[in-house]
């Protein structure tokens, strides 16, 4: 029966991360403002001369879309679940996600001395969009 597959799509278009806010990323500015935008960093190391270093995996591409549900919902309606043939794989596309590594260090004054970014390009899989918190 088709309605068994029904609401994958939708599932997977309102599953995701809200893009965080890097514009905090400046010379200058404190850890404390930093980490209170952006979260606990995912590590933090202190450098053989002492200084700190904190990265960021920040992932963008990944947001929720109701507006991309709603019109996945409304196809499966009218299409009595057959869209989920053409809506899964959609959203499979639309689910690549850009990582994006902020490594920043800090002077002993515990504001940003400098930092570096990478970026990589990665295919989100449908168990991992609907795992997200």
């Amino acid at each position: 029966m088709p309605f068994i597959a029904t609401g994958c799509s939708v599932g997977m278009a309102m599953s995701g991360k809200e893009t965080k806010d890097t514009s905090v990323l400046a010379v200058g500015v404190s850890r404390d403002t930093v980490i209170a935008r952006l979260g606990p960093p995912q590590t933090t190391v202190t450098d053989s001369d002492g200084t700190l270093v904190d990265s960021w995996d920040v992932v963008k591409g990944n947001q929720p879309s109701a507006g991309r549900a709603v019109f996945h919902g409304a196809m499966d309606v009218l299409t009595i679940g057959l869209w989920e043939a053409v809506g899964t794989p959609v959203e499979l596309v639309a689910g690549q996600e850009k990582h994006t590594i902020y490594t920043v260090r800090y002077g002993a004054d515990s504001k940003i001395k400098n930092m570096s970014v990478s970026e990589h390009v990665t295919q989100s899989s449908p168990s991992k969009k609907t795992d997200q918190t």
